[in-house]
């Protein structure tokens, strides 16, 4: 595995260097075998042996040395062509490796996150003179930071693994030329897939019987060419569609079932669950007819029993389902079988029944802490979802039933709404303890949806708005954020669905341009004020979710700790960037004004819960205020460095994945194209540390410092427009109003301030 330091530090002149010596190999023996450049050539030579009019031992023997002469001219441009090639290649892989390396770890230094040599995230910053200064970072982060940079070094790492055995394929060939080769690293790999399938298939025809050291040269078959759909669709199609789910079923649980596994062979299923899993997710994505079948197959075994008195197999692949990609249209079928299949209720008790798994069957890895839901397969499905944007969007619009005795309801309805006007929805498994993983899943899933990339993506990209197509599904995901705002607006909704508000935070963050517009709508005067027009509705494809529905919505979420950090954060920089692209200063300062009422509304809905949940405990309410406070510093910090160079979208988040903060500046923090874009964001960056040191006591300080964050973008605004100070204290008392005004928006009870 090649490090961080290594690859940081790898010098690619060298291999520069030879891969233009073998191009120019390459056009040397091109003349030579082919011709075309006047002189002998072997294409001219062979010519003129076929022609020749041989006779004795001529006929038989110097006639065939000089035709395999001459094709071993053939030959060694074939292999030229190939070692150019693979070194081509590789060099251009690991200089975009060594980049992205480079861009990653810059982007979180940015948020007081640094590496060693292997790639371990910490929080701090190691100076010149190798001294260090600790920072104090939440864990997800740091998490994230290191998933991203070991992707990056996996990535070199299988680049660098492709050529060389490519390379050395070509080097063991001492006695003659290779009639074959590669056209690209990518075809080497091809390659490589098919050239240990067979001993792949024939570790996995073993089953349960592979010894540690056989499932672990097993796992690194499949983890090599997971991402290689000629390995994995050959892999998947040999198998046999039942054959695929039987092997996971009997490696899962033996040969010594369940919780008997040792730790090893434990961690070593860990890893067969995720690489075949993965294999089988890029096998999923063939079009072939023996894909199809494979398919179809693996579908229609979902009601059936893997193995005597086995799990269904419904069970068995969503356990496999977790990770990787999975095709669009095959998770669509999937789902409305599955579906279908529990609303049929066949164990007459309901999913709890139904799914249910004894002690000795374990399909998951590590085993679960949920014991009474580890056999759900709707939380390896919704998983599965939640790495697919595009099949998520379209299930969630999807429904189920019209048949086979089944009334017809929407997916979402069916998983989503548990209102009493909702026909038949889910009925979730909970655990012992009352508790619902399952939403949590539920959560990822409609983020993905919502948000247009994968829920975990540490580095997620803008999706494009270019074509008709992609406006499309924008609209789509407006419509079901729109769904979304309208049901789950109040925190008792949000509170049954345990494990489901850190999404719906993250969902409201990442369409926070639409929340601000549909809350600028007082007295439904949006249309007659302009509205549209300052927050460009039509560039940016905004939508109103309801002005009401908006507020119940947001005070929902902003009332707990982690989603009022989520939003707040988003609010701060959509609204300096807005102000700052605003095309006059009468539309800046309106925008201006709307987000310090955005701001009031979070704050009062924070501050109420706070009162609210610690009303007769003062000294545990400070400390959630204290709390409060010291996160406001850091945050600052995190999501203005960590825009640099994004684009129209700002990185920061929380969780394992990041979020992507809606942005009206082209390149926040880098080469912007204004004076007052430029002036906005380096006031914002200055004072970022202001409000961390408050010394917040009281219920009165925190709004101190929630009014201080929120004239933090209008004042730097103010600097950059040069504004007199009688225009400051005018616009001072116009945001103070907006501020409280705000915070009446979302008031439901101040009488525990």
């Amino acid at each position: 595995m090649v490090t961080l330091q290594e690859l940081r530090d790898l010098r690619l002149g060298k291999l520069g260097t030879a891969v233009s010596h073998w191009e120019q190999m390459v056009r040397k023996l091109t003349a030579l075998a082919q011709g075309g450049d006047g002189g002998a050539n072997a294409a001219d030579f062979a010519a003129k042996v076929k022609a020749a009019d041989w006779k004795g031992d001529n006929a038989t023997v110097t006639k065939a040395f000089t035709t395999r002469t001459a094709q071993q001219f053939t030959d060694i441009l074939t292999e030229a062509r190939s070692i150019h090639a693979v070194l081509r290649d590789a060099h251009t892989a690991l200089a975009g490796h060594q980049r992205s390396l480079t861009s990653a770890v810059d982007r979180w230094h940015a948020e007081k996150i640094s590496f060693d040599s292997g790639g371990r995230a910490y929080g701090g910053s190691r100076h010149a003179d190798n001294s260090a200064t600790a920072e104090h970072v939440p864990p997800e982060r740091l998490q994230a930071a290191a998933t991203e940079i070991a992707a990056i070094l996996e990535a070199a790492s299988e680049a660098d693994r492709i050529a060389s055995r490519a390379l050395h394929r070509h080097a063991r060939s001492t006695h003659d030329f290779d009639e074959t080769g590669y056209r690209s690293l990518k075809d080497a790999d091809r390659a490589q897939g098919l050239a240990d399938l067979n001993a792949a298939l024939q570790l996995a025809g073993k089953g349960p019987d592979m010894t540690d050291a056989e499932l672990e040269r097993f796992n690194t078959l499949v983890r090599q060419h997971r991402d290689n759909p000629a390995f994995a669709e050959n892999f998947a199609t040999r198998l046999g569609s039942v054959g695929s789910l039987e092997l996971w079923r009997e490696l899962a649980g033996g040969p010594h079932e369940g919780p008997r596994a040792g730790r090893a062979r434990a961690e070593l299923l860990a890893d067969t669950q995720k690489f075949l899993g993965t294999t089988l997710a890029t096998a999923s994505h063939g079009t072939s007819p023996a894909m199809t079948s494979w398919k179809s197959g693996v579908i229609a075994a979902g009601d059936d029993r893997i193995g005597a008195y086995g799990p269904y197999g419904f069970q068995v692949s969503s356990a496999l389902m977790r990770h990787g990609t999975w095709d669009t249209g095959f998770l669509t079928s999937y789902g409305t079988k599955l579906i279908e299949f529990e609303r049929s209720d066949p164990g007459y008790g309901g999913t709890k029944n139904l799914w249910s798994l004894s002690p000795q069957q374990q399909l998951d890895y590590p085993r679960s802490d949920s014991p009474l839901t580890a056999g759900d397969p709707m939380h390896g499905f919704l998983q599965a979802l939640s790495h697919n944007p595009e099949a998520s969007l379209d299930f969630f619009h999807g429904e189920t039933g019209g048949r086979n005795g089944l009334h017809e309801i929407s997916n979402f309805d069916y998983l989503v709404d548990k209102s009493s006007e909702s026909d038949h929805p889910r009925v979730w498994p909970t655990d012992f303890n009352g508790k619902t993983p399952g939403y949590e899943h539920l959560g990822h899933a409609l983020e993905a949806a919502t948000l247009g990339y994968p829920h975990d993506a540490v580095n997620p990209r803008t999706p494009a708005l270019d074509t008709p197509h992609h406006a499309q599904e924008r609209e789509s995901r407006l419509t079901l954020m729109d769904r979304l705002v309208r049901y789950y607006g109040d925190s008792e909704t949000i509170d049954q669905q345990d494990g489901i508000r850190p999404s719906l935070a993250r969902m409201a963050a990442g369409h926070i341009d639409s929340l601000n517009y549909s809350v600028a709508n007082f007295g439904d005067s949006g249309e007659m004020s302009g509205r549209d027009l300052v927050y460009e509705k039509d560039r940016y494809h905004l939508k109103d979710f309801d002005r009401g529905a908006s507020r119940s919505f947001l005070r929902a979420l902003a009332g707990d700790p982690d989603a009022y950090e989520t939003l707040s954060s988003a609010q701060q920089l959509y609204g300096t960037s807005m102000m700052a692209a605003a095309g006059s200063a009468a539309h800046a300062e309106s925008i201006g004004l709307q987000s310090i009422y955005m701001h009031g509304a979070f704050d009062e809905a924070r501050s109420e819960a706070i009162g609210k949940e610690f009303a007769d405990d003062a000294e545990r309410r400070n400390h959630e205020l204290e709390k409060q406070a010291a996160w406001r510093g850091y945050v600052t910090s995190a999501v203005v460095g960590a825009g640099v160079g994004v684009g129209t979208a700002l990185v920061t988040g929380t969780g394992v994945g990041a979020i992507l903060i809606p942005v009206a500046i082209e390149t926040v923090g880098g080469a912007v194209e204004t004076h007052v874009e430029t002036q906005t964001m380096d006031w914002l960056k200055a004072n970022e540390h202001d409000n961390s040191t408050e010394a917040i006591k009281t219920m009165d300080d925190a709004h101190i410092a929630g009014e201080n964050r929120a004239m933090t973008p209008l004042l730097a605004w103010a600097k950059s427009q040069g504004l007199a100070p009688h225009e400051v204290s005018e616009l001072s008392s116009n945001a103070e109003s907006m501020y409280v005004k705000g915070g009446n928006f979302s008031d439901t009870d101040n009488g525990r301030r």
